[in-house]
């Protein structure tokens, strides 16, 4: 039996129970920190996926939308008799280019289909119809509905399920008259929305148990249609992260996530991708990686109880020969080695070599201490130096070695900016891309040390005469580019000017005009992406040098 009395027996009860205590904690915060982390990485997946899908959906009604307004606002479809059989050629081709369009037609003001592809429902009368209704007033997009008129002439896509459309309509107008000619209109299948899925969900989503689906703004579901009036959606509760776990009316928790499609449209259908997955096939790595700790929690609780015991053997023996020698000398034996008769003189030995350590490990002590002085003040010259190391890379990442301008990597993040700025405040802003005229020429006569000088004189020029809001950077080689916050066009061609008179009058090398071509463009509300303003400032830089250099040239387009 274990005899809690004894020295040793107690610390090997302590040292086990603390060791025990501490695995148990660490497997425990293990468990819980790998679940959390698991959560939330299964949770990001989700979502990336759901913002796939959502970014897909949103771009195709878009580019339907867009295709259906270039067709009614063509002065073919403007000014073309209906009847003419090349608009029912027209409308044969943008019906075969997208094969989800079920039907493309056009219906006359008082709703009798004058043309439509491939002939069908020719001469029907849809003056009842929600899309003739709309289309007859503005650009109208359609919500998900069954086929009515169309459900007995096409053959459906899937055949497990009810022909669905989206419409698409927009009112046609005379180009001379501006008076209302007809209503465009289309009905795209809904069963594309399977085809995105089929791309943008990974090939493993049914065997992870992942489901997705698309709601409309009544939280009614579109996709899939075996779900309808099946699965009940949970109330959207991502306001404040990008996922939840939901029970879903089903007993089951659910991760969940719920991305809304925004697109660019002029109406918003107001529909929802909402993608979930069971949270325990979503931890299912996680249950693996928990019994895997508490296995490797389970060895090293063993292993620590073995080292505890050999350690309180080892602390313990001493002590307990200590006290068999003051026993020895408190029953009054003469062979033991202490002078001292009483257990007192005994306790005053052991205090003695206790002083003694400790003045030992003050000693060790002070010398750590030192130690750790001179390990700090190295650690802090390594830190300053390695900060200094980090502004210069920064400095050479976005800065150009040559001219100190910026680069162009710093110049394409500043244009993301302006660009994001300007479609969301609309804050214009203009570009002057600009060339330095026969640059090969100078290079080829004086040496490229001579052309370095040319460009950092070009360079200290242009910095000198733009404005401290300006950016200015090396664009490649002997191009320079200079964006424009807040300026229209005018202005922008005011300043090129300026710089080109400049450069033209400055004397960079003795008996040597040195000119520049510049291109000017500004920032059109159509530009899809930033770079449509710079694509055209190059065209106007293109058209400067066949002009004959040394001159400013601009488009509005």
């Amino acid at each position: 039996m274990l005899n809690i009395d004894s020295f040793r027996n107690r610390l090997l009860i302590l040292f086990a129970g603390l060791a025990f205590i501490l695995g148990l904690c660490i497997t425990l915060y293990i468990g819980y920190k790998a679940s959390a982390q698991m959560t939330a990485a299964s949770a990001q997946t989700l979502n990336l996926v759901a913002k796939g899908i959502s970014t897909t959906l949103a771009n195709s009604l878009t580019e339907r939308e867009r295709e259906m307004l270039l067709l009614s606002e063509s002065p073919f479809f403007m000014e073309t008799d209906f009847k003419d059989e090349q608009i029912q050629l027209k409308l044969d081709q943008v019906k075969q280019s997208y094969k989800y369009y079920a039907w493309l037609g056009i219906a006359n003001p008082q709703g009798e289909v004058t043309v439509a592809a491939d002939g069908m429902l020719q001469g029907a009368d849809v003056s009842s119809r929600p899309w003739f209704k709309e289309g007859l007033k503005r650009v109208y997009l359609g919500d998900v509905h069954e086929a009515v008129l169309l459900a007995k002439k096409l053959k459906a896509i899937n055949p497990n399920e009810p022909m669905r459309f989206i419409d698409f309509a927009t009112p046609i107008y005379d180009a001379k008259s501006k008076q209302l000619r007809g209503v465009l209109a289309a009905h795209a299948d809904w069963s594309w929305a399977s085809q995105v899925m089929q791309s943008a969900l990974p090939e493993d989503a049914a065997e992870k148990g992942i489901e997705v689906f698309i709601a409309n703004s009544k939280s009614e579901i579109l996709y899939p249609y075996k779900s309808i009036g099946q699965v009940t959606l949970p109330e959207n509760k991502t306001a404040s992260k990008t996922y939840f776990i939901d029970d879903w009316h089903e007993g089951v928790d659910y991760l969940t996530t719920d991305v809304p499609v925004i697109s660019d449209t002029k109406m918003s259908l107001g529909w929802h991708v909402i993608i979930r997955q069971p949270v325990s096939a979503a931890l299912a790595n996680v249950r693996a990686t928990q019994k895997q700790i508490a296995l490797i929690g389970f060895v090293v609780a063993l292993f620590m109880l073995i080292i505890t015991y050999r350690l309180a053997n080892r602390f313990s023996r001493p002590i307990e020969e200590l006290a068999q020698r003051a026993y020895s000398v408190e029953r009054g034996q003469d062979d033991v080695h202490f002078e001292a008769k009483t257990s007192i003189r005994e306790i005053q030995g052991l205090s003695r070599s206790l002083n003694s350590m400790t003045t030992t490990l003050l000693s060790q002590k002070h010398q750590l201490q030192e130690a750790n002085t001179t390990l700090e003040q190295k650690v802090q010259e390594r830190t300053a130096a390695l900060k200094e190391a980090n502004l210069e890379l920064e400095k050479l990442a976005h800065y150009d070695g040559l001219t100190g301008l910026h680069n162009r990597r710093a110049f394409n993040d500043y244009q993301a900016y302006l660009f994001e700025q300007f479609q969301r405040q609309q804050q214009p802003y203009a570009i002057l891309l600009m060339d330095v005229d026969f640059f090969k020429k100078v290079n080829d006569s004086f040496g490229h040390e001579m052309g370095d000088h040319v460009l950092q004189s070009v360079a200290s020029l242009l910095a000198a005469e733009v404005r401290s809001t300006d950016f200015v950077a090396r664009f490649g080689g002997e191009e320079f580019i200079v964006l424009l916050p807040v300026t229209a066009l005018d202005g922008a061609l005011l300043l090129a000017e300026k710089i080109r008179c400049r450069i033209e009058n400055e004397k960079i090398i003795e008996h040597y005009a040195i000119t520049v071509s510049i291109g000017v463009s500004a920032v059109l509300p159509a530009d899809q992406t930033a770079n449509e303003a710079i694509r055209r400032a190059d065209q106007n830089l293109y058209r400067a040098k066949e002009q004959g250099r040394n001159r400013v040239v601009a488009s509005k387009e």
